[in-house]
């Protein structure tokens, strides 16, 4: 199928890559050395309230683990500690792609596809990724809220739209912020069923995903 000025934006956390692979041991770490500096942490954080705010920007993201917003400082630690520690365990082969990325993702390249990322989690995290998995080659655009200094995933697809002209565009993720992202930017969306969803968070997606490769019908 002839896919020419099409652009096709992905989430990437519980979209193209299996997250919690990396973001469990990596945030245990982070809550260690937090600890450590004095920064109170709760005594128990169970796996399941951390991979909930996966996909979720960073602020929105320890303010649901911590309890309570962070500072400004104590954020900045926190960040470049959850950073530094997935970019080790990527490096060291830790981390796994959804069954059907790679293949998907060459079918729609091949077939004249623009390809974009826009995710919430940092630039050089999702630039790692991209990297270790040999998937460069198809991505015209790796967007982040951080690299792109946004505060909200409909803002970041806004900017990619602005950046990358094509005739039509579609949404793909697993968040209700890819959701309205989308809908806010007059694009149907394909809600992936597969990734950290849960309840009616992707109500109001045009269509849902059970699997990477189903996408594509």
């Amino acid at each position: 199928m002839n896919r020419e000025g099409e652009l096709w934006i992905f989430d990437m956390d519980g979209t193209l890559f299996r997250s919690e692979l990396v973001a469990l041991p990596a945030f245990r770490v982070c809550f260690a050395r937090m600890s450590a500096y004095g920064i109170a942490v709760p005594d128990h954080i169970s796996d399941a309230q951390i991979t909930d705010t996966l996909g979720q920007t960073h602020d929105v993201l320890w303010a649901r683990l911590m309890g309570r917003s962070l500072s400004s400082a104590e954020r900045s630690l926190a960040d470049a500690w959850i950073l530094e520690e997935e970019v080790s365990l990527l490096l060291r082969g830790v981390g796994a792609l959804f069954d059907g990325v790679p293949e998907t993702l060459r079918l729609l390249h091949e077939n004249g596809a623009l390809l974009a990322v826009a995710s919430n989690g940092q630039q050089r995290y999702i630039e790692t990724i991209v990297s270790v998995f040999g998937l460069e080659r198809y991505f015209t655009g790796l967007y982040s809220a951080s690299g792109y200094n946004v505060t909200s995933k409909v803002q970041l697809v806004q900017r990619v739209l602005q950046d990358i002209p094509c005739r039509r565009a579609v949404m793909v993720g697993d968040r209700s912020s890819d959701v309205e992202a989308g809908v806010k930017n007059g694009l149907p969306v394909i809600g992936c069923v597969f990734g950290f969803a849960t309840g009616s968070e992707l109500h109001g997606a045009t269509r849902m995903a059970h699997k990477f490769s189903d996408i594509l019908f």
